[in-house]
């Protein structure tokens, strides 16, 4: 499978990942390219090797990632309870990518979640993607996918 295809249906196995993870409704907005570096207030780093190789970053600020915990769990989350989660959330995240992909013959495995905070800058790769997810309401989350090959 050809580069921009396998980019195709990571895109499309994120979307489906986030409606089905995440208990809210979300407006998901057109995916848009980035330039090196991407600059991480708060979020989740897992990386993934295969036919793609790169990072997943899910970033927001740490009320939306307890705003999506007390949605799953029925409690708001902070301190390291909140990093605990994100680095959580992340990993169900990307699990569910990688078996999305799976399932259109795209083979990955993925690492630990590393939570990002403070002025993480990301760089190094050579394409990037991200994706807007707004939650009326409460918040946005954006989803990077930077890419290695």
């Amino acid at each position: 499978m050809e580069t921009n295809e396998m980019i195709k249906e990571v895109y499309n196995g994120t979307i489906q990942t986030v409606e089905k993870i995440i208990p809210m409704k979300p407006k998901i907005g057109g995916p848009q390219l980035i330039t090196p570096p991407l600059t991480v207030k708060f979020g989740v780093l897992i990386g993934f090797v295969g036919d793609l190789k790169g990072e997943l970053v899910l970033q927001s600020d740490d009320a939306m990632f307890s705003h999506i915990g007390e949605k799953m769990f029925g409690m708001p989350l902070s301190g390291e309870m909140l990093d605990s989660f994100a680095g959580e959330l992340g990993n169900m995240m990307a699990g569910s990518l990688s078996t999305y992909l799976a399932s259109v013959d795209i083979k990955t495995d993925i690492t630990h979640p590393t939570v990002l905070k403070g002025d993480a800058k990301l760089s190094g790769f050579k394409r990037a993607f991200f994706v807007e997810i707004q939650y009326e309401g409460f918040g946005k989350l954006e989803l990077n996918l930077l890419l290695s090959n």
